[in-house]
This record gives structure tokens, sequence and C-alpha cells, in this order.
């Protein structure tokens, strides 16, 4: 074969290389998806009260391969965990088709409809979450996972304002509820309802409201109900209301860490989205040049081979020589594209928080909650069945907790944050 047949025939392979090689940037507009709101009252009766509780961030077990490959810090992931949960606390509100819409520390037995979730994927370019929605019934709603593509206009200053690069992600889970609530009876949200309040009250005093509901199968019906004027339902129901009380004040928490958190995690989910273009098209530069030199190296030793000129010898050396440099600026890139991931983990580390600590009353005497929400609400929990023994004169079993946190119980006020 001739020198001058191979260097065409090596420099059209690596032009279509080149080609199929280089990455051109999506940034095309994504199809809006509404949430459904409400047109007309919503009966009370559909009015459910949710829960949801702080997502689990997904975020691998130390030292594994793939927390070793994480573009993402855990510390980014724990600061999402939250605001996902708060925005889709927002989403729902704002179609008025449900109750109270509070995010929970945890699972939170007495939750008319409990919505969990997991972080399976979250960066500029992507959010994909796996979400389970249950109602106090133990009847399953949801269980799915919700992926989306960043609407990159809304990292555009002045094109779409207002809205998260994700909210289809936000507003498909909205459509989702209503849709699985259209498909329940009036008596099953009745029910829905009723064994919440139950569920509730065995948590706080199993010896006294034992019998009263039927488990089978983690399914939940009534079996009996107890009299509205029994004294301890009263009792019951005023520590639910200063239990949702508390609530309502963890949320204001994670309002303000929303708020708070709003305007830089936008700032790094279009950074994000901004490296991680450039990421793809330097890891697909590095891949055609490698290919290209190696390619050009080939070549070479074959014209050298075939060659029997001193031209032939030369282009071989000139292939040569440029294969080799083609491979050397590949690895260069490769390295760059690494110094990017690098550039991902390190923005990630801004973020992540723990609830200020809370002081709270009970009857006179001042208590002090410290920890994570999680861990303060579960200490909350041990003070209620404090508050409904004293009241009620009914010593409980002791129940495992593991936290702290702070109200005025005795008087029913809400916590207030010091």
């Amino acid at each position: 074969m001739k020198p001058i047949r191979v260097l065409k025939i090596l420099s059209l392979s690596a032009l279509a290389l080149a080609s199929a090689g280089c990455v051109v940037s999506e940034t095309r507009p994504v199809e809006y998806t509404p949430a459904e709101r409400a047109q007309t009252e919503v009966a009370d009766s559909h009015r459910l009260n949710i829960g949801i509780s702080v997502l689990d961030p997904g975020i691998p077990e130390e030292g594994s391969r793939a927390a070793k490959n994480a573009a993402v810090s855990p510390e980014v992931r724990e600061a999402e965990a939250r605001y996902i949960a708060y925005h889709l606390k927002d989403t729902l509100e704002r179609t008025s088709h449900w109750g109270a819409v509070r995010v929970v520390p945890g699972d939170r037995t007495g939750t008319e409809l409990m919505v969990k979730g997991t972080i399976l994927e979250s960066d500029g370019l992507g959010l994909e979450l796996a979400i389970v929605a249950v109602d106090a019934t133990g009847r399953e709603w949801l269980d799915r996972k919700y992926r989306g593509r960043a609407d990159s206009g809304t990292y555009s200053d002045g094109e779409i304002m207002g809205r998260d690069p994700f909210q289809n992600v936000y507003n498909d889970i909205a459509n989702d509820l209503l849709s699985a609530r259209a498909k329940l009876e009036a008596n099953d949200l009745v029910d829905v309802r009723r064994v919440a309040e139950l569920r509730f009250a065995n948590s706080l005093a199993p010896s006294v409201f034992d019998g009263h509901l039927d488990e089978q199968r983690g399914r939940y019906t009534v079996v009996r109900l107890p009299a509205d004027n029994d004294p301890m339902v009263e009792r019951m129901r005023s520590v639910r209301d200063r239990d949702l009380l508390f609530v309502d004040t963890l949320n204001e928490h994670y309002a303000g860490f929303y708020r708070q958190m709003d305007g830089p995690y936008d700032d790094w989910r279009k950074y994000s989205y901004d490296e991680e273009i450039a990421l793809k098209e330097l890891q697909a530069a590095a891949r055609w040049r490698k290919l290209v030199g190696a390619a050009a190296v080939v070549g070479s030793v074959m014209a050298d081979a075939n060659s029997d000129s001193r031209a032939g010898d030369a282009a071989a050396n000139v292939m040569l020589i440029g294969g080799i440099e083609l491979f050397r600026q590949g690895m260069q890139v490769g390295k760059e594209a690494k110094m990017q991931e690098e550039i991902l983990a390190e923005l990630s580390s801004s973020f992540g928080a723990e609830i200020e600590p809370v002081t709270v009353n009970v009857a006179g005497e001042t208590r002090r909650l410290e920890g994570s929400a999680a861990t303060q609400y579960a200490e909350w929990r041990r003070l209620m069945r404090e508050i409904y023994e004293a009241e009620t004169g009914f010593e409980l079993p002791d129940e495992e907790t593991h936290g702290s946190q702070t109200v005025d119980l005795a008087a029913g006020d809400a916590p207030t944050g010091q």
C-alpha cells in the first residue's frame, strides 16, 4: 500500500472518529407538565393530611467503589434530602387538593398519608427519585421511580424564571397522588382518618388503646371506635394537637433551610450542569484523540513496512509523531476531565446543616433538645408520653428513644427555637 494512500485513509478515519466522538450539548427545552390544581372547593373528606419524610440521600457506603466514584459529596446529598422534601411539600400545597402538608424527620405514626423517597441521582443534568406513598391503613398509593432531565432554560437569565429545573418530577408525583386518591371511595378516605388517629393513640398509650385496630400483613382496619366523650380520647387528641404544633415548628426550620439554600443550590446546579456538559465533552474528546492517535501510530508502522522510498519513510515518521502527540493530548484531556469531577465534589461540600437546638417547657420544667431533627423528634415523642401520663394518671410502658428537642407542652404552646 502506498504511503500517500495510507495517509488519506488515516485522515478520513480521523475525521470520522472526531465526528463520532465530539459531544453536542443538548439544551432543547423540556416540555412542561403542570401539576393539576383544584378548580373548585375540595370536600374536607378528600383533603387528607400528608407527611413527607426527609428523603434518604442515597449516599453510597463509605469505602465502596460507588462512594469513591461519586462526584457529589455526602454533604450536598444530605442538604438535597431536606430541600427536595420541602419543595415537594410546596408543590402539593399549591395544588389545593390536600389538607396540611408537613415535612417530618422520618416515618411518623398517625399520618394520614405518608410519602417517602430516596435520591437515586441528582446533579445539574438529571434528577431521579424513588417514591413510595402509603396511607394510614397500609394501602400503597405509589411505588415508582421518577426521572427528569433539567430544563436548561431555567439556568438562563430572563428565560424561565421562578421554576425549578426539575419541576416536572414534582408535578408528576403530585398528579400521581391525585390519581391514586381518585380511585378511592369516600368511605375509604374516612377510614384512613380514623385509622390514623387510632394508630397515633396506640403508639402513645398502647395499654389504653389496644384492641381498637386489627393489623394483618401491614393492613389496618378498625375493630371498634372509642367514645368521643372518653376522657382518654380527649387527652390523646390534646397531645396530638401539641404534636402537630411541634411538627409545624420543625417545618419552620425546614422552610428557613429551604429559603437559605435556594439561591446557592440553584447556582450549584447551574454550575454542575455546565461542568457535567464540559466533562462529557472532555471525555469524548479524550476518547477520539486516543483512538486517532493509536490509528496513526499503527498506520505509520504499516507505511514504514510497505515503503521503499525516503518520502514514504518521512510520511511514516510524521504519522508516528502525530499519533503519539494525539495520544498524549488524549491522556491530558482525561486528566482535565478528572479535575472537573473533583471540582464537582468540592462544590458540594458547602452544604449540610443540623437543626438548631430547641428549648421547651414541660409542666414548668425546661428541657433542651439537641441533635438532628430526627433525634429531637424522637425525644419529643417521649415527652408526649410523659405529658399523657401526667394528665391521665396512667403509667405507660417505657419506649426506646433516641434524641432530644423542646416546647411548652403543659400550656400547649409550640416550641420556640433558641
